[in-house]
């Protein structure tokens, strides 16, 4: 079963976006696959130097 996942918009400039798009090629991945993949990144590497994050609440629209 597929993890629910949370739709959000995400504004970059063109040189990101356009790295990205090479870097997402090269990994055979979609863009929004490889965001994903290095905010999580981030946040492991984060907690290991900062400990666990709490997390927020997620208000529903």
């Amino acid at each position: 079963m597929a993890a629910n996942k949370i739709q959000t918009g995400l504004r970059i400039n063109e040189t990101t976006y356009a790295k990205l798009k090479t870097i997402s090629i090269k990994e055979n991945r979609s863009i929004n696959n490889l965001v994903e993949y290095v905010i999580q990144k981030y946040l492991n590497d984060y907690e290991e130097n900062n400990g666990s994050i709490p997390l927020a609440e997620i208000q529903s629209d």
